[in-house]
């Protein structure tokens, strides 16, 4: 079957970005031909990186993958004008190329931001290929409810336009997929055509696995480390992080590591410092991917944090995955489906969204597990992980939605 795939983001971006492109090799590793259309890395810095110089089109075949790089406006910050010129220049430019997929048989349309759809939603109309939306968040609430447009009249006149494009865009699909069970529930009654099932993200299994032994310290030694990895923004509510450190004054064997970057960083190291805790919080900044399993494995813990907003208690954060892959413990300050896995896999702790206090009990409670309590809990979550969401349960599923949308042409 010759699968192309439409996404914003894709390798060598990290982080969230990098969940296309895991998407895409495990589909490809299943024997089906693939092309990506997509744009210019700049995930998380906001700038094209090193190697790329942005033009009207860039071909480039990766791990046999053939993939079309489009222009766009590079921006990941909190200015709502120049997130607003990323998303549309990205999908006006995919937009005016989709008859490069004209010849697929099927079109899997990775969709976050929602702009992606029109896309696909054109090539559909023009050349009749059915598209398949892999649903990673949900919109409009995504940008009305996070509080990102300030102005309330001009959300609302967003809402209403995001819903009516959506609508359409899911009436046309041949399959809708979602990454949550509340996800899939919620968009079955937003006009999709088909009944939207759900397919949690996976991660890279070549990347992300219980590190072998003999890896190099990265954290200082002497105290039993909390760990966040991934992109340091306002919506994670990491200053909950940062606060609950000074809650815990009489555990000085406890520290906080952040790994990654992101806009709400260096607002985090002026709490620390304002906390007085920034002798046990560190910050170390972005990491290559491949480092990251060996470094998760010397924290006793992964945090997962989001604002606790009800379209937050719909998703399920791929460190969750991540960290289950990689048998790590996961302390989960995230309400809804991803509390509800991390509890019934056994893999960590789950605790109330947006509370210093709860934090600061998790950290406590698995600093006393000790090392063995600990890798307990790492083995349920990589045995639930294996079992129900890695790439070759996923990729299988995702298999047979391609299949039956094809088969719809």
């Amino acid at each position: 079957m010759k699968i192309g795939m439409i996404t914003q983001w894709y390798e060598p971006e990290t982080g969230s970005a990098a969940h296309p492109t895991a998407i895409a090799r495990a589909i490809h590793a299943r024997g089906h031909d693939l092309k990506v259309l997509t744009g210019f890395p700049s995930y998380p810095q906001g700038a094209v990186h090193s190697g790329y110089s942005m033009s009207l089109r860039h071909h480039e075949t990766r791990d046999g993958i053939q993939v079309m790089r489009v222009p766009d406006v590079p921006s990941h910050d909190q200015n709502a004008i120049r997130r607003a010129l990323s998303l549309v220049s990205f999908a006006g430019a995919a937009t005016a190329n989709v008859g490069w997929l004209k010849d697929v048989d099927v079109i899997l349309t990775y969709l976050t931001p929602a702009t992606v759809g029109a896309a696909a939603w054109t090539l559909n109309r023009l050349h009749g290929v059915p598209y398949v939306l892999y649903v990673q968040d949900l919109w409009p609430e995504t940008v009305t409810a996070s509080g990102f447009i300030r102005n309330e009249r001009m959300s609302s006149v967003v809402e209403r336009s995001l819903t009516s494009m959506l609508r359409r865009l899911y009436s046309r699909a041949a399959g809708v997929v979602t990454i949550s069970p509340s996800m899939a529930k919620t968009l079955s009654t937003r006009g999709a055509r088909s009944e939207p099932i759900s397919i949690p993200n996976w991660v890279e299994g070549d990347v992300f696995r219980p590190p072998a032994p003999g890896w190099t310290p990265q954290l200082p030694p002497g105290r039993t480390w909390m760990m966040y990895a991934g992109g340091i923004g306002d919506v994670q509510a990491l200053h909950n992080s940062v606060r609950a450190m000074s809650l815990l004054s009489d555990r000085p064997d406890i520290g906080m590591a952040f790994v990654g970057d992101g806009v709400a960083r260096a607002g985090l190291e002026q709490l620390a410092r304002e906390l007085d805790v920034h002798d046990r919080v560190t910050f170390l900044g972005p990491r290559p991917m491949e480092q990251m399993p060996a470094l998760m494995a010397e924290a006793a813990a992964q945090v997962v944090s989001l604002l606790d907003l009800p379209l937050f208690r719909a998703t399920i954060p791929s460190k969750v995955q991540a960290s289950m892959a990689c048998g790590a413990p996961v302390v989960c300050a995230v309400a809804g489906d991803a509390a509800d896995l991390v509890t019934a896999s056994g893999a960590g702790i789950a605790v109330l969204p947006e509370s210093a206090d709860a934090l600061a009990a998790a950290f406590r409670d698995m600093a006393d597990r000790g090392e063995e309590g600990r890798r307990q809990l790492g083995e349920a979550g990589l045995r639930a992980y294996r079992a129900q969401l890695s790439a070759e349960v996923g990729a299988a599923h995702l298999e047979q939605v391609l299949q039956t949308a094809a088969r719809s042409r």
